[in-house]
């Protein structure tokens, strides 16, 4: 289950793989993208809905995997909603979920940058670890920070000076630091939901 699937990009690709696959989102327009997608790449294990993160129109215990990648900051009533994804999610299945890092971890001269970032965006708060285990309360299996200073000076040269060509050797390197919590922008997680 892919939550807020937005553009499509992890759900088609992950279809594409042969994996079932539920896309949600509450744009309709999204929705209609996704569809296209689904009829284009003839992904009949593509299966869109028009749903809020918070109520799912699923069984308990029905998905094997969550995908929330940057859609809890931007939930007013996060804790509905992550029981709803536990509730969903069947035992020994995994949530992956991706949210801002808070600012202390973030180098202080980009604090501006995304504190408007944040604001322009809808961003509704920040994390770090400890929040994320506290909230899900379940077996972390990875961690990983993304979104170094290299990055992000590769992306401000990429979109003011549009100068894409080093774009996967910012990435590359970038990779290298998935360990390093300080300087990132983001934090990725791997839940496991505990076998009955």
């Amino acid at each position: 289950m892919d939550i807020a699937a937005g553009s499509g990009y992890v759900s088609v690709e992950m279809a594409k793989k042969g994996l079932k696959v539920i896309a949600l989102e509450i744009s309709e327009q999204s929705i209609k993208n996704l569809i296209e997608y689904k009829d284009t790449f003839s992904l009949n294990n593509l299966k869109p809905f028009l749903s809020k993160a918070e109520e799912l129109p699923l069984r308990n215990e029905s998905v094997d995997y969550v995908v929330a990648n940057a859609i809890l900051e931007h939930i007013f009533n996060e804790r509905k909603a992550i029981k709803e994804w536990l509730r969903v999610l069947k035992p020994g299945g995994r949530i992956y979920t991706t949210v801002p890092l808070k600012y202390r971890y973030i180098w202080p001269f980009f604090w501006p940058v995304n504190y408007i970032h944040d604001k322009l965006i809808g961003h509704l708060r920040r994390y770090d670890l400890e929040d994320l285990e506290r909230k899900f309360n379940l077996k972390k299996i990875k961690v990983f920070y993304t979104g170094h200073f290299s990055k992000m000076i590769g992306f401000f040269i990429s979109t003011f000076f549009n100068f894409k060509q080093f774009d996967a050797t910012i990435e590359k390197y970038d990779s290298k630091l998935i360990d390093r919590r300080y300087g990132a922008s983001n934090i990725s997680v791997v839940f496991e939901k505990p076998r009955l």
